[in-house]
Formats: structure tokens, sequence, C-alpha cells
């Protein structure tokens, strides 16, 4: 019997990793895991921020410098595809199936917030989806939340083969300080501001959470709709108590996640949020909705709160009692750090990518 396949080299494909955004993060903290170590791995940028017709012109550029290198006799071994929705699902479609005609194997990574919402947009998507998750080698997904829903859109297509793969959390670089009973707690927004995330829903809730913990303060940190949050603030006489901050990054995001005493995220669409997996390991309780992968980092009572996206009272209510309870939020605090070391942290994750590409080229000798 002829030895295994020795992993040598991969192509990771997805947007920029210096783009703002949740892939990005991903993609950066496996590739910076030292179990990783003696793989090559080639990541091919098909995506940077910007105005529309010059990032359409990137876009292109980058389609054409891949099939470039491929007619030039660049031949990874297996080749790893992130991708998301609408605009991020159809511009990886040519990798994909470029890749494909290499012969190498090819995964794709998961990251839709809303399969369902996206599958049941135009019978388009539907088709297109099922088409690409049966003809991969492997569909990795967020959450095992994530694993079911696409089973059960996709009717237990034959061809699927899925695999549960968590977002990694660099733990060593996250701070997890005692934090002190102080008298004005701090509630921490981390995410793209807009409907989306429910940033409008905790600006809601913000008034009722302060008629019961007055010195209570409260910081948006993301990007999106930043400026329209700030003159709401205003316009709600709010800006005693709220700060918003836009988008933070490397320290200035650490140390966010250290100054702050829970942390609220009270999203609409999600697949496994990176903040709120950073969030637990900073020590903070969360405050979310129970969507998506959510339930499976934060856990009521143990870990933090789950209120249904647009339950504004519910909302208020998850918030204030942690505010006023400095031993819940510790004890939350604690647990959420543990469950993230046990199930999220980036080295375990990256082992567990490495297996999946190793079981893949396993398969194909």
């Amino acid at each position: 019997m002829s030895p295994p396949p020795e992993l040598r080299h991969v192509a990771m494909i997805g947007p920029d990793l210096a783009a703002q955004g949740g892939i990005s993060s991903v993609a950066r903290a496996l590739l910076d895991s030292p179990e990783l170590a003696g793989v090559k791995v080639d990541y091919v940028g098909t995506m940077r921020e910007g105005n529309a017709l010059p990032k359409a012109a990137r876009i292109a550029l980058r389609q054409a410098r891949f099939v470039s290198r491929l007619a030039q006799g660049w031949r990874p071994q297996l080749f790893h595809v992130h991708l998301s929705w609408f605009s991020s699902f159809y511009r990886k479609l040519p990798y994909i199936q470029e890749a494909r005609l290499t012969g190498a194997p090819v995964l794709v990574h998961v990251h839709t917030p809303d399969l369902a919402a996206f599958w049941g947009a135009n019978r388009l998507h539907a088709a297109a989806m099922t088409a690409v998750f049966s003809q991969v080698d492997r569909c990795v997904v967020l959450s095992q939340a994530m694993a079911r829903q696409i089973r059960e859109l996709t009717q237990d297509h034959p061809g699927l083969r899925l695999e549960v793969l968590y977002n990694p959390v660099l733990l060593e670089a996250l701070a997890c300080p005692p934090r002190a009973d102080r008298p004005d707690p701090q509630v921490l927004f981390m995410g793209e501001i807009g409907q989306r995330k429910g940033a409008w829903d905790l600006l809601e809730a913000i008034p009722r959470v302060l008629a019961r913990a007055p010195k209570a303060r409260f910081r948006f940190c993301g990007n999106g709709e930043a400026d329209a949050l700030r003159a709401r603030v205003q316009a709600a006489g709010l800006g005693a108590s709220v700060e918003v901050s836009g988008w933070v990054a490397g320290d200035d995001k650490l140390r966010a996640y250290a100054e702050a005493d829970v942390l609220c995220l009270p999203s609409y669409q999600e697949g496994l949020p990176m903040s709120i997996l950073e969030a637990m390991g900073a020590g903070l309780p969360v405050v979310a909705t129970p969507i998506a992968g959510v339930p499976e980092a934060v856990l009521p009572g143990e870990t933090g709160a789950l209120v249904a996206p647009g339950d504004v009272p519910a909302l208020a209510d998850a918030l204030t009692a942690l505010l006023l309870d400095p031993g819940a939020r510790r004890r939350q605090g604690a647990a959420g750090r543990r469950l993230a070391e046990d199930r999220f942290d980036v080295d375990t994750v990256t082992r567990q990518l490495r297996q999946i590409w190793t079981a893949v080229l396993v398969e194909r000798a």
C-alpha cells in the first residue's frame, strides 16, 4: 500500500486579507497559525474595497491573473474557496469551476449570513448553490446549525459532503483582565453598523436600560452606517452615554474588548460572528440573538443571554440584568473564555482544517 499523500501546497481564495469583515479575519487567523507549518498556502485575493468602477476592474483583473497562473502550470494540491452570498458567491463561481478543471480537490468555505434568504431570493440562487455544494469535494460550514440548514435546503443531496469548522479566535492576543465592579459598566457593539446586525435595536433599547442603570455606557465599533448612527444618537439626546467609534482594528479593537463589560450583537442575520467569539475570548458575557451558529457559542445563563431578533424590551431586560449584576458578568465571562479555549481556539480550529485537507487528498490518492 502506498503512503498517504503529504500535504504541501494549498491555494486559498477569498477577499483581500486587509479587507474589513469576518471572512478576512478568519483567513488571517488560519494563515498565521503554527498548525500550518510545512504547508505552502498561496492566498488569492479576489476583491478589495473601493468605489464601484475601480473595484469591478480589480475583480476582473484578478480573475484574469488567476486564469493566467493556471495556464502557466501553477498547480496547488488543493483549492480552498471562501464565499458568502450574492456578489461574493457569484464572484467565486469562476474560481471554483476553473480550479475544478485542474483535477485538484476543491473545498468551499461557506460564510453566508442567511442561507435561507439567499436560497429563496430566486431559483437561480438555489440551483447554483446546489450545484456548487454537490460538485466540490467538501463544503465547510461554520456551525452545526448551518450544516442542518444546508441538508434541509438541498433535500440531503447525495453528492453533499459537509464538514463543520468553527471560526477561529486568536486567544493569546485577547486580554482577559479581571474587571472591577465599575459604577459605569460599558456595553460594546462590535460589527457592521446597520439593521442586519441589530444596531438600531440596541440604540432603541438604550433609554430603557438607562432608566434602570443610569450610569451605563455604550460604545459602537464597526463599519457601515456610523454617521447615521451618530446623528440618531444626537437626535435622541444620548450623546453623554453613547460613543460611536466607527471601524476599529488591531490594538484599538483589543482595547475595546478589554475596556468593555458586556458585548451586545442583536443581529437578524449571521453565520458565526467573529466579534462574539473574540468577546468570549476576552472574558465578556454576550447578549445576542439565537440565529445560525450563535447558540453554539452563547449559552443562556452560562456565557450570556439570547433574545429574539427585534425584541427591544427583552434586549433591554437582558442587558440591564447583566449591568446590575457584576457577579453574573464575571461568571458568564469566565465560562465564555473556557468555551472559547475548548471550541474556538485558532490552533485547534486550524488543526481540524489541516485534517480536513489531508483527508480529501487521501480520498483522491
